[in-house]
């Protein structure tokens, strides 16, 4: 089933959506909106379909993977869920994450560069012995995924370039942020960025947010204050360092 034309589609009114934090028990939920959100360009090369297994498990090894973010320091995983007073919550289901934002905090960024997406950061994390998996477990875990192509032609890359502009900075880092396909052009992404801004804007010093964006999607980050960086196509900024050239507008 197609998604509404986004002009059609009611915006949610204040309390309708619900935004707290991530538990564990919301794992699975999470993988499969994030699945949803975003399309085959990107999943037909990260996870071709030669090695897909069925959904359910797809859905429940994502879910495992995402595990040993929760208990990192200096992360903040974010959901929106829907009060049960809106129309459209769903009593059969009523803790579907229909958005998602997680971020990587200043405490982390300012010595550590790591995009949590990379299958490598099981390794310098030790994610493994905390997690008490084997290594064929984990393995397997993995199994469904191109990780040349997601680790090493996309997240390895793009935290260098990252490190670039904010390296020995302490920023938030928005990886990922979400929202499911019945819910997009409500208000959900802005309750969820406005979530970590406010958050951000009571540091002092105020430290830089930094993403990475689709071209298509640069006018939402643009409504809140991030910047395009000079030469760049996905990286933008909010309250970049002063030696950043921002794009010209």
């Amino acid at each position: 089933m197609g998604s509404l034309p986004q002009e059609q589609r009611r915006r949610y009114e204040p309390g309708e959506v619900i935004i707290s934090e991530v538990t564990k028990d919301d794992l699975l939920s999470l993988a499969e909106g994030y699945y949803s959100a975003f399309g085959p360009d990107w999943f037909d090369k990260v996870e071709p379909k030669h090695l897909r297994p069925d959904n359910e498990v797809r859905f429940q090894r994502f879910a495992t993977r995402m595990i040993p973010w929760l208990s990192e320091p200096h992360t903040r995983w974010t959901k929106a869920t829907l009060h049960p007073s809106s129309s459209e919550y769903d009593p059969l289901a009523p803790n579907r994450v229909i958005g998602h934002a997680g971020w990587l905090l200043p405490g982390r960024t300012a010595s550590e560069i790591m995009n949590l997406w990379r299958r490598d950061a099981s390794d310098v994390l030790g994610w493994r012995d905390k997690m008490g998996w084997t290594s064929s477990f984990e393995q397997e875990l993995w199994s469904g995924v191109d990780v040349e192509y997601s680790q090493d032609q996309n997240f390895i890359p793009w935290d260098r370039k990252r490190h670039a502009y904010v390296g020995g900075i302490g920023h938030w880092f928005l990886a990922p942020l979400w929202v499911r396909p019945a819910h997009q052009g409500r208000g959900v992404g802005s309750l969820l960025l406005r979530d970590g801004i406010e958050l951000a804007d009571r540091e002092d010093p105020v430290p830089p947010m930094y993403l990475e964006a689709m071209p298509t999607a640069r006018v939402v980050y643009e409504h809140f204050g991030f910047h395009g960086v000079e030469g760049e196509d996905m990286v933008m900024i909010r309250n970049p360092p002063k030696a950043v050239k921002l794009q010209a507008k």
